[in-house]
């Protein structure tokens, strides 16, 4: 069933359009109007007035819906032009901006849909691709939701690009390489986190305890780098594995 041939409108009805065909449609179809065999036929068409209206009216089902429809149907003729085309439709879908979307996939992520969350950021970066907080928020929705991990990760990496001091993002990265076994990634990200915020919350460890046998942080370079040698690399390393228990609460 395609909603918008049920409701008899084109893909790019505004919310009014939609409201008013389905009352339209509804009040044309209502099986009260109707008796024996016809009435049958009317209730059938009434449920299937009420569920598209029901898929139109939420923006998230809406978008996901255009997007499975194939891209090669023809484009619906446009509708006629309205008496006054200068007052844009703020609640159409084409006047809605990319911080719209954004804003529409928070309050979907925050209600606990985070299915449609991940449409609704996709729509925004389509809109707007060279915001780092974007991809950075679809890295988000995608983690909660169980995505591929992989894919969480190319949305980080774009971030970073888009954003390169951003340490958070780098952060993430190293939990996320460290998790996928990839240590030589996961040690440059962090080690760029160290180099932009040293004194970042996450990358605060616990002062050594005195003692024998107690160790000794690596002594920096000149530049402020920790040794490449085999101290070091055991530095970043248990670094990794306390960012990680703090990025997932299990430190």
């Amino acid at each position: 069933m395609n909603p918008f041939d049920v409701l008899e409108i084109p893909t790019d009805a505004s919310p009014e359009d939609i409201k008013a065909a389905y009352h339209r449609l509804a009040k044309q179809w209502h099986p009260d109007r109707y008796t024996g065999a016809a009435k049958e036929e009317a209730e059938g068409k009434f449920r299937e007035l009420a569920e598209a209206f029901s898929t139109l009216k939420d923006p998230g089902k809406r978008l996901a819906l255009v997007q499975q429809m194939p891209r090669s149907a023809p484009a619906p003729a446009p509708a006629p032009p309205r008496e006054k085309e200068k007052e844009k439709d703020p609640d159409s879908p084409q006047e809605r901006t990319a911080e719209d979307w954004v804003n529409m996939a928070k309050e979907a992520f925050e209600e606990g849909r985070v299915e449609q969350a991940q449409a609704l950021i996709h729509y925004a970066i389509r809109l707007d691709e060279k915001k780092p907080q974007y991809h950075a928020l679809l890295a988000t929705y995608l983690e909660q939701g169980g995505g591929d991990l992989r894919a969480v990760v190319k949305a980080l990496e774009t971030a970073v690009r888009l954003a390169p001091r951003d340490v958070d993002c780098h952060l993430r990265l190293a939990a996320h390489f460290q998790t996928l076994g990839m240590a030589a990634r996961a040690q440059r990200h962090l080690q760029t986190a160290r180099e932009i915020s040293p004194n970042h919350p996450k990358l605060r460890q616990a002062a050594p305890k005195g003692g024998k046998g107690a160790k000794t942080a690596p002594t920096p370079d000149k530049k402020g780098q920790s040794p490449a040698g085999p101290a070091g690399q055991a530095g970043l390393m248990d670094q990794l594995k306390d960012l990680w228990g703090r990025l997932t609460g299990k430190g």
